[in-house]
């Protein structure tokens, strides 16, 4: 809302900005990273932005693995699991900027 105000661009609804760039964020992930991220782009539609918050991160890997130990190993380690979870959030808005 912020940006509209701001920049006066229009809001874009959740889903569809999802939609918008799920062909970018997916197109280097192995199975299990396309796995977790559709999960987490789920969370991010059904609830809001804030499921994108850092310390979301344990609660989403531990709801979709019922371990963050599980999940980690799935995702190749803590940093890959990090790294996954907060380099496919800049796409999520990288299509606002362009349209300034």
């Amino acid at each position: 809302m912020l940006e509209y105000i701001a920049f006066h661009v229009q809001p874009i609804a959740r889903i569809e900005r999802a939609s918008q760039v799920r062909p970018k964020i997916f197109e280097s992930l192995n199975l299990q990273q396309l796995d977790f991220l559709e999960f987490v782009l789920f969370k991010y539609i059904d609830t809001g932005v804030g499921e994108l918050d850092q310390a979301k991160l344990p609660h989403l890997i531990e709801l979709k693995y019922n371990s963050i130990t599980d999940g980690m190993d799935i995702l190749s380690g803590v940093n890959e699991g990090r790294n996954l979870f907060f380099g496919f959030q800049k796409h999520l808005y990288e299509s606002d900027k362009t349209q300034n």
